[in-house]
């Protein structure tokens, strides 16, 4: 599960990275903000990783992409695919 979860974060954030050079916008401090959230680390007491199966992290990267000047349609596309992905490995 860990590995699934570091692929996730790892396709998010390189998605966010670009999105920041399209928008001429340095990402960086939304990249700190998101890796420092405990959902990414899985134990059986961290009940905040159902919270990222269940969309919590998924909204939030939609609204990262929006400011970052990326269409709310096109976020929510790329979310969803990689979102998708996800829950199929899961």
């Amino acid at each position: 599960m860990h590995q699934i979860l570091q692929a996730y974060q790892n396709h998010l954030f390189s998605k966010l990275r670009e999105a920041g050079e399209m928008a001429d916008m340095n990402p960086t401090p939304m990249l700190w903000k998101l890796s420092s959230l405990s959902c990414w680390m899985i134990s059986s007491s961290n009940w905040s990783s159902y919270a990222l199966i269940w969309g919590c992290l998924p909204t939030m990267f939609i609204d990262l992409f929006v400011d970052l000047s990326i269409p709310r349609q096109s976020a929510i596309k790329v979310i969803a695919a990689i979102h998708n992905n996800f829950i199929q490995k899961a």
